[in-house]
Protein backbone atom coordinates (compact mmCIF):
# COMPACT_ATOMS: atom_id res chain seq x y z
CA UNK A 1 0.00 0.00 0.00
CA UNK A 2 1.38 3.84 -0.50
CA UNK A 3 0.82 6.00 1.98
CA UNK A 4 -0.76 9.24 1.70
CA UNK A 5 1.12 11.93 3.05
CA UNK A 6 -0.30 14.89 5.55
CA UNK A 7 1.00 18.11 6.76
CA UNK A 8 -0.28 17.87 10.29
CA UNK A 9 1.81 21.29 11.64
CA UNK A 10 3.39 24.11 10.36
CA UNK A 11 5.67 26.79 11.74
CA UNK A 12 7.52 30.11 10.41
CA UNK A 13 10.35 32.48 11.79
CA UNK A 14 10.53 35.08 8.63
CA UNK A 15 11.28 39.05 8.26
CA UNK A 16 8.10 39.51 9.63
CA UNK A 17 8.38 38.23 13.22
CA UNK A 18 7.82 34.51 14.66
CA UNK A 19 4.67 32.66 14.04
CA UNK A 20 2.40 31.96 10.90
CA UNK A 21 -0.13 34.04 12.46
CA UNK A 22 2.07 37.22 12.18
CA UNK A 23 3.29 36.05 8.88
CA UNK A 24 0.57 35.52 7.41
CA UNK A 25 -1.32 38.47 8.37
CA UNK A 26 1.53 40.39 6.45
CA UNK A 27 1.09 38.43 3.43
CA UNK A 28 -1.98 38.91 2.88
CA UNK A 29 -1.82 42.85 3.58
CA UNK A 30 0.95 42.78 0.69
CA UNK A 31 3.79 44.23 2.90
CA UNK A 32 7.11 44.52 2.35
CA UNK A 33 9.90 43.24 4.80
CA UNK A 34 12.88 45.51 3.02
CA UNK A 35 14.70 47.06 5.50
CA UNK A 36 18.13 49.57 5.02
CA UNK A 37 21.12 47.43 6.58
CA UNK A 38 21.93 49.00 9.86
CA UNK A 39 24.02 45.88 11.24
CA UNK A 40 27.13 46.97 9.77
CA UNK A 41 28.41 49.80 7.46
CA UNK A 42 27.23 48.49 4.01
CA UNK A 43 27.86 52.13 2.78
CA UNK A 44 29.68 51.09 0.29
CA UNK A 45 28.49 48.08 -0.90
CA UNK A 46 25.84 48.11 -4.41
CA UNK A 47 23.39 47.07 -2.35
CA UNK A 48 22.23 48.44 0.89
CA UNK A 49 19.30 46.64 2.19
CA UNK A 50 17.99 43.24 3.04
CA UNK A 51 14.49 41.79 4.67
CA UNK A 52 16.00 40.73 7.81
CA UNK A 53 14.27 38.83 11.29
CA UNK A 54 13.86 42.04 13.97
CA UNK A 55 14.85 39.40 16.70
CA UNK A 56 18.14 39.57 18.05
CA UNK A 57 20.87 36.54 18.90
CA UNK A 58 19.30 36.81 22.42
CA UNK A 59 16.18 37.14 21.68
CA UNK A 60 16.11 34.24 19.61
CA UNK A 61 17.84 32.27 22.25
CA UNK A 62 15.31 33.07 24.59
CA UNK A 63 12.25 31.33 22.29
CA UNK A 64 14.24 28.16 22.14
CA UNK A 65 12.55 24.86 23.29
CA UNK A 66 15.78 24.33 25.35
CA UNK A 67 17.72 27.36 25.72
CA UNK A 68 21.29 25.74 27.09
CA UNK A 69 21.23 24.66 22.79
CA UNK A 70 21.71 28.40 22.22
CA UNK A 71 25.69 28.78 22.42
CA UNK A 72 25.69 25.76 19.46
CA UNK A 73 23.50 27.15 17.43
CA UNK A 74 24.15 29.70 14.55
CA UNK A 75 21.10 32.13 13.82
CA UNK A 76 19.91 29.95 10.78
CA UNK A 77 19.75 26.81 13.45
CA UNK A 78 18.00 29.07 16.11
CA UNK A 79 15.05 30.10 13.91
CA UNK A 80 14.68 26.91 12.47
CA UNK A 81 14.10 25.40 16.00
CA UNK A 82 11.94 27.84 16.74
CA UNK A 83 10.24 27.00 13.45
CA UNK A 84 9.71 23.02 14.13
CA UNK A 85 8.76 23.57 17.43
CA UNK A 86 5.85 25.54 16.69
CA UNK A 87 4.69 23.18 13.66
CA UNK A 88 5.39 20.22 16.19
CA UNK A 89 2.77 22.36 18.45
CA UNK A 90 0.25 22.33 16.05
CA UNK A 91 0.78 18.82 15.10
CA UNK A 92 -0.37 18.08 18.68
CA UNK A 93 1.92 15.20 18.43
CA UNK A 94 3.95 14.07 21.53
CA UNK A 95 7.38 12.38 20.73
CA UNK A 96 7.68 10.62 23.59
CA UNK A 97 4.71 8.62 22.60
CA UNK A 98 6.11 8.13 18.94
CA UNK A 99 8.36 5.15 18.11
CA UNK A 100 11.63 6.59 17.27
CA UNK A 101 13.03 4.96 14.94
CA UNK A 102 9.94 5.50 12.74
CA UNK A 103 10.38 9.20 13.17
CA UNK A 104 12.58 11.23 10.89
CA UNK A 105 13.83 14.88 9.61
CA UNK A 106 14.98 15.83 6.24
CA UNK A 107 16.28 19.56 5.77
CA UNK A 108 17.25 21.99 4.02
CA UNK A 109 20.50 23.68 4.93
CA UNK A 110 22.48 26.43 3.30
CA UNK A 111 26.39 26.43 2.78
CA UNK A 112 28.93 27.63 5.64
CA UNK A 113 29.34 31.28 5.32
CA UNK A 114 32.25 32.86 7.68
CA UNK A 115 29.72 34.34 9.98
CA UNK A 116 27.90 31.23 10.43
CA UNK A 117 32.03 29.46 11.17
CA UNK A 118 32.14 32.07 14.20
CA UNK A 119 33.66 35.35 12.64
CA UNK A 120 33.15 37.73 15.52
CA UNK A 121 33.65 41.36 14.97
CA UNK A 122 37.13 41.02 16.30
CA UNK A 123 37.60 39.12 13.69
CA UNK A 124 36.36 41.31 11.35
CA UNK A 125 38.45 43.77 12.85
CA UNK A 126 41.62 41.90 12.53
CA UNK A 127 40.61 41.21 8.89
CA UNK A 128 40.41 44.90 8.53
CA UNK A 129 43.68 45.82 9.63
CA UNK A 130 45.44 43.35 7.42
CA UNK A 131 44.12 44.18 4.49
CA UNK A 132 45.10 47.86 5.24
CA UNK A 133 48.66 46.36 6.10
CA UNK A 134 48.55 48.21 9.73
CA UNK A 135 48.86 44.77 11.76
CA UNK A 136 50.26 41.88 8.68
CA UNK A 137 51.70 38.93 10.57
CA UNK A 138 55.49 38.65 10.04
CA UNK A 139 54.69 34.81 8.39
CA UNK A 140 51.66 33.04 6.92
CA UNK A 141 51.95 30.48 10.54
CA UNK A 142 51.27 33.53 12.47
CA UNK A 143 47.99 34.62 10.38
CA UNK A 144 46.79 31.22 11.03
CA UNK A 145 47.88 31.29 14.83
CA UNK A 146 46.15 34.70 15.03
CA UNK A 147 42.79 33.29 13.88
CA UNK A 148 43.06 30.20 15.57
CA UNK A 149 43.26 31.62 18.66
CA UNK A 150 40.27 34.56 18.04
CA UNK A 151 37.89 31.44 16.44
CA UNK A 152 35.46 30.25 19.27
CA UNK A 153 35.99 26.82 20.17
CA UNK A 154 32.52 25.48 19.06
CA UNK A 155 33.05 26.34 15.82
CA UNK A 156 33.46 23.13 14.02
CA UNK A 157 30.15 22.17 15.49
CA UNK A 158 28.35 25.13 14.87
CA UNK A 159 29.06 25.69 11.17
CA UNK A 160 28.40 21.87 9.50
CA UNK A 161 25.75 21.85 7.25
CA UNK A 162 23.68 19.11 9.30
CA UNK A 163 23.60 20.94 12.40
CA UNK A 164 20.06 21.64 12.51
CA UNK A 165 19.16 18.32 11.24
CA UNK A 166 21.09 16.62 14.29
CA UNK A 167 19.76 19.49 16.41
CA UNK A 168 16.13 18.53 15.50
CA UNK A 169 16.78 15.14 15.87
CA UNK A 170 17.94 15.23 19.59
CA UNK A 171 15.16 17.44 20.53
CA UNK A 172 12.77 15.51 19.61
CA UNK A 173 14.41 12.16 19.75
CA UNK A 174 13.67 11.45 16.39
CA UNK A 175 15.83 8.33 15.94
CA UNK A 176 14.83 7.79 12.02
CA UNK A 177 16.39 8.91 8.77
CA UNK A 178 17.99 11.74 9.66
CA UNK A 179 18.89 14.02 6.34
CA UNK A 180 19.80 17.40 4.88
CA UNK A 181 20.34 18.63 1.60
CA UNK A 182 22.29 21.35 0.31
CA UNK A 183 21.42 22.49 -3.30
CA UNK A 184 21.32 26.19 -2.86
CA UNK A 185 17.72 27.92 -3.42
CA UNK A 186 16.32 24.02 -3.86
CA UNK A 187 17.45 22.73 -0.88
CA UNK A 188 13.94 22.89 1.41
CA UNK A 189 11.71 21.81 -1.24
CA UNK A 190 14.10 18.73 -2.47
CA UNK A 191 13.82 18.06 1.63
CA UNK A 192 10.44 18.01 1.86
CA UNK A 193 9.56 16.63 -1.56
CA UNK A 194 12.40 13.74 0.02
CA UNK A 195 10.24 13.17 2.61
CA UNK A 196 7.46 12.59 1.63
CA UNK A 197 9.08 10.00 -0.50
CA UNK A 198 9.73 8.22 2.94
CA UNK A 199 6.72 8.24 3.92
CA UNK A 200 4.96 7.05 0.93
CA UNK A 201 6.87 3.63 1.28
CA UNK A 202 6.10 3.50 4.47
CA UNK A 203 9.85 3.84 5.91
CA UNK A 204 8.56 6.45 8.86
CA UNK A 205 5.32 7.65 10.02
CA UNK A 206 6.13 11.16 10.77
CA UNK A 207 9.05 13.59 8.97
CA UNK A 208 9.77 16.99 10.49
CA UNK A 209 11.28 18.44 6.99
CA UNK A 210 11.80 22.02 6.24
CA UNK A 211 14.39 24.42 6.31
CA UNK A 212 16.21 27.87 7.26
CA UNK A 213 18.47 30.44 6.27
CA UNK A 214 20.73 33.45 7.79
CA UNK A 215 21.45 35.56 4.67
CA UNK A 216 21.38 38.73 5.52
CA UNK A 217 25.35 39.24 7.00
CA UNK A 218 28.37 40.62 5.31
CA UNK A 219 29.30 37.56 4.23
CA UNK A 220 26.17 36.34 2.24
CA UNK A 221 25.75 40.25 0.80
CA UNK A 222 29.19 40.10 -0.84
CA UNK A 223 29.05 37.18 -1.95
CA UNK A 224 25.44 37.44 -3.84
CA UNK A 225 26.82 40.98 -5.07
CA UNK A 226 29.86 39.10 -6.51
CA UNK A 227 27.19 37.10 -8.73
CA UNK A 228 25.10 40.42 -9.61
CA UNK A 229 21.91 38.41 -8.37
CA UNK A 230 21.10 41.70 -5.89
CA UNK A 231 18.92 44.56 -6.45
CA UNK A 232 20.67 47.64 -6.19
CA UNK A 233 17.49 50.09 -5.92
CA UNK A 234 18.57 51.54 -2.78
CA UNK A 235 16.54 54.68 -3.31
CA UNK A 236 13.37 52.59 -3.35
CA UNK A 237 14.57 49.73 -1.35
CA UNK A 238 10.97 48.57 -0.07
CA UNK A 239 9.91 48.41 -3.79
CA UNK A 240 13.13 46.68 -4.82
CA UNK A 241 11.99 43.17 -5.17
CA UNK A 242 9.43 43.51 -8.00
CA UNK A 243 9.24 39.32 -9.50
CA UNK A 244 8.09 39.62 -13.02
CA UNK A 245 7.87 43.19 -13.63
CA UNK A 246 9.52 45.01 -16.57
CA UNK A 247 12.26 46.83 -13.91
CA UNK A 248 13.47 44.85 -11.76
CA UNK A 249 17.25 44.08 -11.58
CA UNK A 250 17.80 41.29 -9.03
CA UNK A 251 16.65 39.79 -5.57
CA UNK A 252 16.56 40.83 -1.83
CA UNK A 253 18.25 38.51 0.70
CA UNK A 254 16.06 37.53 3.66
CA UNK A 255 16.06 35.13 6.54
CA UNK A 256 14.00 32.53 8.24
CA UNK A 257 12.39 29.31 8.65
CA UNK A 258 10.27 27.04 7.97
CA UNK A 259 9.21 23.41 9.04
CA UNK A 260 6.01 21.11 8.66
CA UNK A 261 4.87 18.06 10.25
CA UNK A 262 4.33 15.32 7.55
CA UNK A 263 2.42 12.68 8.48
CA UNK A 264 1.46 9.00 6.47
CA UNK A 265 -2.31 8.95 6.48
CA UNK A 266 -2.87 5.69 8.81
CA UNK A 267 -0.60 7.59 11.01
CA UNK A 268 -3.00 10.35 11.08
CA UNK A 269 -6.35 8.13 11.30
CA UNK A 270 -4.45 6.36 14.26
CA UNK A 271 -4.57 9.37 16.33
CA UNK A 272 -7.42 11.09 14.72
CA UNK A 273 -5.24 14.35 13.36
CA UNK A 274 -7.22 16.71 11.71
CA UNK A 275 -4.51 17.38 8.87
CA UNK A 276 -4.18 21.32 7.15
CA UNK A 277 -3.16 19.45 3.69
CA UNK A 278 -1.98 16.79 1.56
CA UNK A 279 1.24 16.62 0.12
CA UNK A 280 0.68 14.81 -3.42
CA UNK A 281 3.53 16.02 -5.66
CA UNK A 282 7.10 16.23 -6.20
CA UNK A 283 9.72 16.71 -8.92
CA UNK A 284 12.69 17.27 -9.18
CA UNK A 285 15.48 17.67 -12.75
CA UNK A 286 18.42 19.20 -13.34
CA UNK A 287 19.29 21.66 -15.52
CA UNK A 288 22.17 20.15 -15.83
CA UNK A 289 23.84 23.97 -17.76
CA UNK A 290 25.83 26.37 -16.32
CA UNK A 291 26.06 26.51 -12.18
CA UNK A 292 24.67 30.06 -12.40
CA UNK A 293 22.41 30.36 -15.51
CA UNK A 294 19.31 28.49 -16.77
CA UNK A 295 19.27 27.48 -20.32
CA UNK A 296 16.42 29.46 -22.27
CA UNK A 297 14.66 26.07 -22.92
CA UNK A 298 13.83 25.67 -19.06
CA UNK A 299 14.26 21.92 -19.75
CA UNK A 300 15.02 21.17 -15.83
CA UNK A 301 11.92 23.88 -14.75
CA UNK A 302 9.68 21.81 -17.17
CA UNK A 303 10.77 18.65 -16.08
CA UNK A 304 10.08 19.22 -12.63
CA UNK A 305 6.98 20.49 -13.18
CA UNK A 306 5.76 18.22 -15.59
CA UNK A 307 6.85 15.18 -13.02
CA UNK A 308 4.83 16.62 -10.44
CA UNK A 309 2.04 17.04 -11.94
CA UNK A 310 2.34 13.28 -13.09
CA UNK A 311 3.41 12.26 -9.46
CA UNK A 312 0.17 13.90 -8.30
CA UNK A 313 -2.36 12.50 -11.11
CA UNK A 314 -3.45 15.72 -12.56
CA UNK A 315 -4.30 17.45 -15.56
CA UNK A 316 -2.89 20.74 -15.69
CA UNK A 317 -6.05 22.46 -15.78
CA UNK A 318 -6.73 21.10 -12.34
CA UNK A 319 -4.01 23.37 -10.08
CA UNK A 320 -5.62 26.27 -8.88
CA UNK A 321 -2.47 28.65 -8.05
CA UNK A 322 0.83 28.70 -8.77
CA UNK A 323 3.54 29.58 -5.50
CA UNK A 324 6.22 31.20 -8.49
CA UNK A 325 9.90 30.91 -7.46
CA UNK A 326 9.56 34.70 -9.17
CA UNK A 327 13.39 35.67 -8.20
CA UNK A 328 13.19 39.45 -9.27
CA UNK A 329 16.25 38.74 -11.59
CA UNK A 330 16.31 39.68 -15.25
CA UNK A 331 16.88 36.02 -15.76
CA UNK A 332 14.86 33.52 -13.90
CA UNK A 333 11.33 35.41 -14.14
CA UNK A 334 10.85 35.14 -17.98
CA UNK A 335 12.57 31.79 -18.35
CA UNK A 336 9.83 30.33 -15.56
CA UNK A 337 7.18 32.21 -17.68
CA UNK A 338 8.08 30.33 -20.13
CA UNK A 339 8.46 26.99 -18.52
CA UNK A 340 4.82 27.55 -17.10
CA UNK A 341 3.38 27.85 -20.28
CA UNK A 342 5.01 24.71 -21.57
CA UNK A 343 3.88 22.81 -19.00
CA UNK A 344 0.66 23.94 -18.17
CA UNK A 345 -0.46 25.46 -21.63
CA UNK A 346 -3.82 27.44 -22.00
CA UNK A 347 -4.67 26.85 -18.74
CA UNK A 348 -1.59 28.89 -17.86
CA UNK A 349 -3.42 32.13 -18.61
CA UNK A 350 -6.22 31.04 -16.03
CA UNK A 351 -3.79 30.08 -13.45
CA UNK A 352 -3.53 32.89 -11.12
CA UNK A 353 0.76 33.02 -9.88
CA UNK A 354 2.27 34.83 -6.89
CA UNK A 355 6.03 35.25 -5.82
CA UNK A 356 6.47 35.99 -2.11
CA UNK A 357 10.30 36.79 -2.76
CA UNK A 358 8.50 40.54 -3.09
CA UNK A 359 7.96 40.70 0.34
CA UNK A 360 9.92 38.87 2.17
CA UNK A 361 13.29 38.20 -0.17
CA UNK A 362 15.08 34.83 -1.49
CA UNK A 363 15.80 32.86 1.90
CA UNK A 364 17.99 30.80 -0.52
CA UNK A 365 17.99 27.48 1.42
CA UNK A 366 14.65 27.92 3.18
CA UNK A 367 12.79 29.41 0.12
CA UNK A 368 11.11 26.25 -0.62
CA UNK A 369 9.66 25.79 2.46
CA UNK A 370 8.43 29.09 3.42
CA UNK A 371 6.49 28.94 0.02
CA UNK A 372 4.90 25.97 0.99
CA UNK A 373 4.17 26.90 4.49
CA UNK A 374 2.47 29.99 2.85
CA UNK A 375 0.73 27.92 0.28
CA UNK A 376 -0.89 25.83 3.54
CA UNK A 377 -2.27 28.93 4.65
CA UNK A 378 -3.82 30.27 1.17
CA UNK A 379 -6.03 26.95 0.99
CA UNK A 380 -6.48 27.73 4.46
CA UNK A 381 -7.67 31.29 4.07
CA UNK A 382 -8.75 30.99 0.47
CA UNK A 383 -6.36 33.78 -0.04
CA UNK A 384 -3.93 34.49 -2.43
CA UNK A 385 -1.08 36.75 -0.94
CA UNK A 386 0.01 39.66 -4.25
CA UNK A 387 2.92 40.11 -5.59
CA UNK A 388 3.67 43.57 -4.71
CA UNK A 389 5.83 46.20 -6.09
CA UNK A 390 4.79 45.60 -10.09
CA UNK A 391 4.12 48.61 -11.86
CA UNK A 392 4.72 47.31 -15.16
CA UNK A 393 4.34 43.77 -15.78
CA UNK A 394 7.19 42.69 -18.28
CA UNK A 395 5.40 41.36 -21.89
CA UNK A 396 7.81 38.55 -21.42
CA UNK A 397 5.99 37.42 -17.81
CA UNK A 398 2.56 36.88 -19.64
CA UNK A 399 0.88 35.61 -16.70
CA UNK A 400 -2.10 35.86 -14.41
CA UNK A 401 0.48 37.47 -11.74
CA UNK A 402 -1.87 38.39 -8.47
CA UNK A 403 -0.80 42.58 -8.09
CA UNK A 404 -2.98 45.05 -5.98
CA UNK A 405 -4.04 43.19 -3.03
CA UNK A 406 -4.44 39.60 -2.24
CA UNK A 407 -7.07 37.57 -4.14
CA UNK A 408 -9.26 35.82 -2.69
CA UNK A 409 -11.09 32.26 -4.21
CA UNK A 410 -11.85 28.89 -3.07
CA UNK A 411 -8.13 27.04 -3.67
CA UNK A 412 -7.59 23.07 -3.64
CA UNK A 413 -4.63 22.67 -5.27
CA UNK A 414 -1.37 24.65 -5.35
CA UNK A 415 2.01 24.30 -7.01
CA UNK A 416 5.11 25.20 -5.64
CA UNK A 417 8.11 26.29 -7.45
CA UNK A 418 12.15 26.21 -6.88
CA UNK A 419 14.50 26.59 -9.13
CA UNK A 420 18.35 27.52 -8.00
CA UNK A 421 22.10 27.70 -8.67
CA UNK A 422 23.25 24.33 -9.67
CA UNK A 423 20.62 23.91 -11.55
CA UNK A 424 18.93 22.10 -9.38
CA UNK A 425 14.48 22.17 -9.86
CA UNK A 426 12.22 21.10 -7.62
CA UNK A 427 8.04 21.44 -7.49
CA UNK A 428 6.09 20.52 -4.54
CA UNK A 429 1.83 20.24 -5.59
CA UNK A 430 -0.39 20.08 -2.38
CA UNK A 431 -4.05 19.86 -1.79
CA UNK A 432 -6.68 20.62 0.59
CA UNK A 433 -7.04 18.01 2.98
CA UNK A 434 -11.00 18.70 3.69
CA UNK A 435 -12.34 16.60 1.46
CA UNK A 436 -10.43 14.20 0.64
CA UNK A 437 -8.40 12.72 4.48
CA UNK A 438 -11.85 9.97 4.58
CA UNK A 439 -11.40 8.33 1.65
CA UNK A 440 -9.55 4.87 1.79
CA UNK A 441 -5.97 4.97 0.30
CA UNK A 442 -5.82 3.38 -2.69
Amino acid sequence: MVERVFVTGIGVVSAFGVGQETFWDHLARGESASRLIDSFDASQMPTRFWANALASEDELTDLLPNKRTGKLLTRANKMAMIAAEEAMGQSGIDPTTLEGSRFGISVGASGVGLVDQGMSPLDYQSSLLLATDQKRPQSEGQFWKLLLDQMHPLNPIRSIPNAISAHLAIQYQALGSCLTYTTACTSSAQAIGEAMLMLRKGRQDVMIAGGADSGTNPSNLLSFSLLGALSTNNEQFQAASRPFDRDRDGFMLGEGAAFLVLETGSHCRKRNARPLAELIGYGSASDAFRVTDEPEDARGAIRAMAMALDDARLAPGQVDHINAHGTSTRMNDPIESFAIHSVFGPAADRIPVTSTKSMIGHLVAGAGAIELVASVLAIKHKLIPPTINIEHLDPACKLDVVRGGSRAMPIQTILSNSFGFGGQNACLIIRAANEVFNHEDE
